[in-house]
């Protein structure tokens, strides 16, 4: 019984810590590992910009862009994530190399992995999820 209790008080611990907005704040590696995202604050919202490329620039020695003409390298992808109950919601990630916005979700699975949920929906059920590992926290 011990055990339970302990493994449960260890669950609730973390369950209460993951509460906080500010938890997403950071640098965070995604899980294709060619690209750093760095996620911030921002009058209440979170943003989210790529602050790495594994590589930066194209076959002619130019900074790689995207479908519009824009610069990759420190373009922010994610817009105006809102936090509630325990996770965010209600934001827009862009996928610089198909040049399309999706519904975007995150969610924390431990300290160190996020969740990223990209979705052609805004109630995330035609999507695909991502896990990000944390590199840097804020």
């Amino acid at each position: 019984m011990k055990f339970f209790s302990t493994l449960f008080l260890a669950f609730f611990t973390f369950s209460l810590s993951a509460q906080s907005a500010k938890d997403v704040e950071g640098v965070w590696m995604v899980a294709s590992k060619d690209a750093y995202v760095e996620i911030y604050q921002s009058k209440g919202k979170f943003f989210g910009k790529i602050t790495w490329l594994e590589e930066p620039y194209d076959k002619n020695g130019n900074p790689k862009k995207d479908e519009k003409g824009k610069e990759i390298l420190h373009m922010v992808i994610m817009k105006n994530f809102v936090f509630e109950e325990g996770e965010w919601v209600d934001g827009s990630v862009y996928d610089a190399e198909s040049g399309k916005t999706y519904h975007g979700s995150m969610e924390l699975e431990n300290p160190e992995k996020l969740k990223l949920r990209g979705s052609i929906d805004s109630f995330g059920l035609l999507g695909r999820t991502e896990t990000w590992t944390r590199l840097q926290k804020k």
